[in-house]
């Protein structure tokens, strides 16, 4: 798994990065407003959602993939990022009560696997949150943003990745109905097209922002059977 990061970086420091991220955060509230006394797990690149104090105070640690080191997360002036392996989590079973994931699933070719550590890590009814990029929008389809450099999704296969994974009560909210354009017009009226795309075009933003809960009680070992994906390899850098 890997993603380039000076890309990701250039991204979210322009005009049109710092609009996306604000349109993102207001659908991350609806799922991140917790109680601080919870263990939550950030997951991937999440630092531009994180410059909010009230969701960065929410993050106990960032778990970075480790051709990625440089990714520093600091919490209580102390570093609270660590190197991982996707396919192997270095954390207890059922220790986080939330994980919330951001350019990663897109760019990994093992996501039985990363599902499974996911699902193994949360609590019992514990709720993984993840920003993943939209198969039928124009930002999927553009290069210019890390979303139109990675493989997208669609509603239903990522409904049908998650219920194959022992996920439910899954929660979609679609963002990014503006074109990923850094023009001064477009940037500068970005919410009024937002509202409009959103009423015209309800399943067609950029981006979903996804919630959904573990199961909690027993299934049937087909129901979790791990779901394998023949995909390539896919990097930001590509």
């Amino acid at each position: 798994m890997n993603f380039n990061l000076k890309d990701l970086i250039e991204f979210y420091d322009s005009e049109l990065g710092k609009i996306s991220v604000i349109s993102i955060q207001e659908k991350l509230h609806k799922f991140l407003d917790t109680k601080l006394t919870q263990n939550v797990l950030g997951f991937g690149y999440i630092l531009p959602y994180l410059r909010k104090k009230d969701i960065a105070s929410k993050i106990n640690f960032l778990s970075i993939p480790s051709t990625n080191n440089k990714i520093k997360y600091y919490r209580n002036e102390l570093n609270a990022s660590l190197e991982v392996d996707e396919t192997s989590l270095p954390f207890n079973d059922m220790e986080f009560d939330k994980v919330f994931m951001s350019h990663w699933l897109e760019v990994s070719d093992r996501l039985d696997l990363v599902f499974s550590e996911l699902w193994r890590v949360l609590k019992g009814q514990g709720k993984i949150i993840f920003i993943i990029p939209n198969s039928f929008s124009l930002w999927s389809n553009i290069e210019n943003n890390p979303f139109g450099k990675c493989r997208p999704f669609s509603k239903s296969q990522i409904k049908k990745l998650l219920n194959l994974h022992g996920f439910e009560e899954i929660k979609v909210e679609f963002c990014l109905y503006f074109p990923p354009y850094n023009h001064k017009l477009l940037v500068k009226n970005h919410k009024l097209i937002d509202n409009i795309g959103r009423a015209l075009f309800r399943n067609m933003g950029g981006v979903m922002v996804i919630e959904a809960t573990k199961f909690n009680y027993a299934i049937p070992k087909k129901q979790l059977k791990a779901y394998r994906y023949i995909f390539p390899k896919v990097s930001l850098q590509q």
